[in-house]
């Protein structure tokens, strides 16, 4: 469900909405597996200044904090992000944002042998500077987006700590992000194709292609495929007017789903101080962005 956690994904995303947003998740891969992939986040994004008219310019900062466990490997991540927001016309906005924090990296020795010295002397926690530059264009029909992650300080090295040998190394990894909002004539049903490529630029790149559809921005339903991966189906679903729910189950599509158990969950949570849902079937009430408006 990258389209919900586009602000995680892109510091240029902060500040987009109208209203402060929050949303937190939990993705559980590979269920059945011992040490399997989970990851768990929360994002915060507030708007700075009230936009008014043709306002040429405004502001948006956020907060990201992420943990990443993978085997006996644990990734903490924390960013503050910074985005200016610019009005290329009456229809499309462009933004450019910064996110700057920490990255610790450690080894959990409770799931190895501790009394093993190869491991005992190791270091097992490391905090390096993280940065990730983004950009952002969107209007209330069309965002495409790119952001870069591990492009500073892409070694696990501080002082004379380590993590891996010398030469190893955490490649920059790009995410481009493009999705349209289609609106059918009555207004009560909307239509989001979404795609999302990641690529370190030396192996082949992992799309992901999302088609979600929305019943007067209440409730959603969406299929996802993610190359040589997973089929994923996806559900929505907004209580009141400012808190939406999320579930996605991914069918395991490569060799690894001939294991048992080898499928995915990813949960998520958000809450806005958002407009009202009414006259969702008007032209004017359109939702600002192309993506399900919390």
């Amino acid at each position: 469900m990258f389209m919900m956690n586009d602000n995680g994904l892109n510091p240029a995303v902060a500040g987009s909405n109208t209203n402060v947003g929050v949303l937190a998740g939990r993705r559980s891969q590979w269920n059945g597996f011992k040490l399997a992939p989970e990851t768990n986040f929360a994002t915060i994004s507030v708007p700075l200044g009230k936009r008014k008219g043709l306002q040429y310019y405004w502001h948006g900062v956020g907060l990201h904090v992420e943990q990443d466990r993978r085997g006996i490997f644990t990734t903490f991540v924390a960013h503050a992000s910074y985005a200016i927001h610019l009005r290329l016309n009456a229809k499309y906005n462009i933004s450019f944002g910064l996110a700057g924090g920490i990255r610790q990296a450690s080894i959990s020795l409770s799931s190895i042998n501790p009394y093993d010295p190869v491991v005992a002397s190791k270091t097992v926690s490391v905090i390096v500077p993280d940065f990730v530059p983004g950009a952002y264009l969107y209007s209330k029909k069309v965002i495409a987006g790119v952001s870069v992650k591990n492009i500073y300080k892409n070694t696990l090295e501080y002082k004379s700590k380590s993590i891996g040998t010398s030469g190893s190394r955490l490649f920059p990894t790009a995410y481009l992000m493009f999705g349209k909002k289609i609106i059918s004539q009555n207004y009560d049903f909307i239509y989001i194709p979404a795609v999302q490529v990641q690529t370190n630029f030396r192996g082949i790149p992992s799309a992901q292609l999302n088609l979600m559809t929305y019943f007067r921005k209440r409730f959603g339903l969406g299929v996802s495929y993610r190359s040589q991966d997973a089929i994923s189906a996806m559900i929505q679903f907004r209580v009141y007017d400012n808190i939406v729910f999320g579930f996605a189950y991914d069918f395991t599509a490569s060799r690894l789903g001939l294991a048992n158990g080898a499928n995915s969950t990813e949960v998520m949570f958000g809450f806005h101080s958002v407009m009202s849902s009414e006259n969702y079937d008007r032209q004017k009430g359109a939702t600002a962005c192309p993506k399900f408006e919390l």
